[in-house]
């Protein structure tokens, strides 16, 4: 055998050998991906109080750091109706003082120990938040629960918060130029229904609530059994639950109901155009009521990989073909919303390039061909792309006990179980083509509302200007 002849031979065994290494080297990375995939996202586990307080306890021993929220099931929704604001307004007046820490002792308390604190409302959820050196734990405790039960602020303080809060809706939302067409685009879509509502209230309905309107929400949905306690960080289910009971487990529960509201389901399209002045582009959203995430169940996987693909970035389909190549939009995106109690909402964001001569009808017809060629042209690789980058974007949460504490505390507050927030990435990565096309398909049947949002002077007819 030549010389020659033999190093052929040798290198096709050696390309035999590598080959064959490498279909068991990627073998054996497909058997890790599905074997992670299984895998539980967080290291949590979850006990009830017998007062009904649902405790859930997330290990991150990353830094001597822990993360508590309390999330309390009321908010905007649960408000009567003409007394809008109470819950953002109770919110505020949760940090004047109980029976036992004056006013002003608990904000100086945060300030000397270094904790950062801060709550936030919305239309299902109340949530109080701390992040501290793991240290201070027992102190948060006993200063949250005190507030959960002991709340106590007289009428200077009450009058002072509303008045705050009051300024805080002429600031954020009265300034705000294109606010008045974004409540408007919301209250077409949800009908008389509370989530229809800003969560803000009205600037008349804060004003005209009275003392005793914060104290009875108080009364009514501030209980062990309406709530969630979180805590996230370098702690375990272990050495923190005596602490929770020394602190938590005396408060007596109270018989909690919520109402329940009916929503339009019956197909309908409406448009919302509206001319604003201080506006300073057209822009262009279109939003899609779907059902809840209850009566949805593993579907709402396939809206959320489907918003991904279609708006998600600049990567995402709609970019590359809207902005990328025909140069219609500025920018174009996608969003699933389904972390509420009420119906879930997929929603189309875009901005025309051409803001002098624009036309709705030509916009909104090239936004919905883009969709469709891209749902279209969606493949199984394509597919595998999407739901690696979410997979991905999983790690980050899992990374800070506060996005931690936010994330998961944001989904059992909507109603799911741990259990569900722990297979998640699971339910991601078992999303098929199928399951997303025929998500897409749905939309086309859905109630759904166009809203165009214009500068000053410039008002749309049908997609002629005048």
């Amino acid at each position: 055998m030549s010389v020659q002849r033999k190093m052929k031979y040798k290198n096709k065994k050696l390309k035999n050998f590598l080959m064959n290494k490498i279909f068991l080297l990627s073998g054996l990375a497909l058997f890790l991906f599905s074997q992670a995939a299984q895998a539980l996202l967080f290291k949590a586990e979850e006990f009830t109080l017998p007062n009904g307080l649902h405790c859930v306890i997330v290990e991150n021993h990353k830094a001597p750091l822990v993360e508590q929220m309390l999330w309390y099931k009321a908010g905007s929704v649960d408000e009567q109706k003409g007394k809008g604001g109470s819950a953002h307004l109770l919110e505020h007046l949760m940090f004047r003082g109980t029976k036992y820490v004056k006013d002003g002792e608990f904000n100086r308390i945060m300030e000397k120990y270094g904790i950062s604190d801060n709550a936030f409302t919305s239309f299902d959820v109340t949530a109080y938040h701390q992040f501290a050196d793991v240290s201070k734990l027992e102190v948060l405790l006993a200063l949250e629960a005190d507030r959960m039960e002991n709340l106590n602020f007289d009428e200077k303080a009450f009058e002072a918060e509303r008045k705050i809060v009051y300024e805080e809706r002429m600031q954020r939302v009265e300034n705000n130029p294109s606010s008045p067409f974004y409540e408007r685009l919301r209250m077409m879509l949800w009908g008389d229904n509370p989530y229809g509502r800003p969560v803000t209230g009205m600037p008349q309905e804060i004003m005209s609530l009275q003392y005793s309107d914060i104290m009875d929400f108080y009364h009514k949905y501030y209980a062990p059994n309406n709530a969630i306690l979180l805590l996230s960080g370098d702690i375990t289910s272990q050495e923190i639950r005596p602490l929770i009971e020394k602190y938590y487990g005396n408060i007596k529960p109270r018989n909690v109901q919520r109402e329940k509201f009916e929503v339009n389901k019956h197909p309908f399209y409406e448009i919302l155009e509206m001319s604003l002045p201080d506006v300073s582009s057209v822009k262009v959203y279109e939003r899609y009521l779907l059902p809840k995430h209850s009566e949805l169940k593993n579907k709402i996987y396939d809206y959320l990989v489907l918003s991904e693909y279609l708006g998600g970035g600049v990567t995402s389909a709609l970019y590359k073909d809207l902005v990328v190549q025909q140069k219609i939009a500025l920018s174009v995106g996608a969003s699933y919303n389904f972390v509420s109690n009420g119906e879930s909402v997929f929603a189309f964001n875009l901005i025309p390039q051409n803001q002098q001569k624009f036309e709705r009808e030509e916009v909104i017809a090239s936004l919905r061909e883009a969709a469709d060629k891209a749902v279209k042209n969606m493949d199984e690789k394509r597919l595998t792309q999407i739901k690696r980058k979410m997979s991905a974007d999983l790690v980050f949460v899992n990374d800070n006990p506060k996005d931690a504490a936010n994330w998961i505390g944001a989904m059992l507050a909507s109603g799911f179980s741990l259990e569900e927030v722990q297979n998640y990435e699971s339910n991601l990565n078992a999303v098929s083509l199928k399951g997303v096309k025929d998500a897409y398909e749905s939309l086309k049947s859905a109630p759904h509302i166009n809203g165009i949002l214009l500068p000053e002077n410039k008002i749309i007819d049908r997609g002629v200007e005048k």
